[in-house]
């Protein structure tokens, strides 16, 4: 596979990479003894025809992911990682990365992470959670040695002191983490947060109000990547772009925006995001459906990228069980007339036989039991749930951040008992 070290060529030319790549991947497949689920299309796996490549759902992926030998495996064996995939977006998954996928991971994410105005082997705190079969800390890692950074492994489960004190001695300049750890910290050890010249934040979207507290500090909040486990980095950040907006690893993703029914979108329609990786080894993923919403856009960007500009839209819903009710999170948004991305989680817990709600995050300021629940009574789903026998009433904590599992993600519906099984 071809990886060009940027995407400042003419588009025409960045495009004719991606096709190489692409017929590359074709005769991977056909080659192959165990990726039958392609085999019927191979013939399409090309620029004009991957659009009749059906889509690829999280729930197939999660029935074929724990196999070595499942049909969308090109090759067989040299196996070097185990992922899991935190259920954030569906069913769990368990990804079986080859050592080309790991390498080809680690040079894509270094390409295109930005490191403006962090000089010279910058000190950097790499705050995400080791373990736990999650690949975020090892790549966080192996881009910012590849980057030339001096990394601090500092993960999720140091005090908060002690991070404050390797902030003022060694005068970090940067820390990679997850939303809602920074939350935490910004809580803890504000002064020293705000000493940073820029967070990273990688997973979940950074959201307000603790992007703006970084931000009137004058630190830069930057996506690290735009990537999930199964398909590694999608998109990256420039110095110019903010905010949800990336520039697509071309020479090595296609990125298309979908219907329902997987019809291409025009540029700027939000839609599905469907990513197919390039590769001629390993696991297949052609047109895999991420769990994100967004848009395309042509690039006109000053870095001089003239990669697309994918710009990342709400998660697919998140549901869960409520007294024999399945609620969304876009219902919580509908009754309470909040944004899809606002900064909240509905914790739910029983007391006594008793359902109880505790909803908490900064999005909720203003907002009191009394009115929560009758804007909760007026939807025609939830009204089941707070009108039921069995509801004991609920609590809104505007000034708590969301709980966060043991990766430091924040999941909107929260367990009380258990806290979150998808970790």
């Amino acid at each position: 596979m071809r990886l060009l070290t940027d995407h400042t060529l003419p588009r025409p030319e960045l495009l004719a990479v991606q096709a190489e790549n692409l017929a590359l991947m074709r005769d991977a497949v056909r080659r192959s003894r165990t990726c039958t689920a392609l085999h019927p299309y191979e013939g399409s796996l090309t620029p004009e025809g991957l659009p009749q490549v059906p889509l690829t759902s999280r729930d197939r992926l999660a029935e074929w992911s724990v196999d070595p030998g499942t049909p969308n495996r090109i090759t067989e064996g040299d196996i070097r990682l185990v992922l899991r995939s935190s259920g954030s977006s569906g069913r769990v998954r368990t990804l079986l990365h080859d050592r080309p996928f790991n390498e080809r991971v680690e040079a894509i994410g270094a390409r295109g992470l930005c490191l403006d105005g962090l000089g010279t082997n910058p000190f950097v705190l790499n705050s995400l959670a080791p373990g736990d079969l999650f690949g975020g800390f090892g790549f966080a890692d192996a881009v910012l040695s590849r980057r030339g950074a001096a990394v601090l492994p500092a993960g999720t489960s140091m005090p908060a002191h002690h991070l404050a004190e390797l902030i003022t001695d060694l005068d970090v300049g940067a820390m990679v983490g997850l939303p809602g750890y920074v939350e935490r910290l910004l809580a803890e050890i504000p002064a020293e947060m705000h000493k940073l010249r820029t967070l990273y934040y990688l997973g979940e979207r950074m959201a307000s109000p603790a992007a703006e507290a970084l931000a009137a500090a004058g630190c830069a909040v930057r996506s690290f990547a735009y990537s999930t486990t199964e398909t590694g980095p999608i998109g990256y950040q420039c110095g110019h772009l903010t905010g949800t907006d990336h520039h697509v690893h071309e020479d090595l993703v296609i990125a298309e925006v979908v219907d329902d029914d997987g019809r291409r979108l025009p540029d700027g329609v939000p839609g599905m995001l469907a990513v197919t990786v390039l590769a001629d080894s390993g696991t297949a993923l052609v047109r895999y459906l991420v769990g994100d919403r967004a848009c395309l856009r042509p690039s006109e960007c000053p870095c001089g990228s003239t990669a697309q500009v994918l710009s990342i839209g709400a998660r697919d819903d998140v549901s869960a069980n409520l007294i024999g009710t399945l609620v969304t999170r876009s219902m919580f948004d509908t009754a309470l007339g909040l944004p899809s991305d606002a900064r909240y989680q509905v914790g739910y817990g029983s007391q006594r036989g008793m359902l109880r709600l505790t909803l908490r995050g900064a999005a909720l300021r203003g907002l009191t039991d009394e009115a929560v629940r009758a804007a909760l009574g007026r939807h025609q789903t939830l009204r089941k749930v707070v009108g039921s026998a069995i509801f004991a009433g609920l609590t809104v904590d505007a000034g708590s951040t969301p709980r966060i599992t043991a990766r430091a993600k924040a999941p909107f519906f929260w367990s009380e008992e258990g806290g979150d099984d998808r970790a």
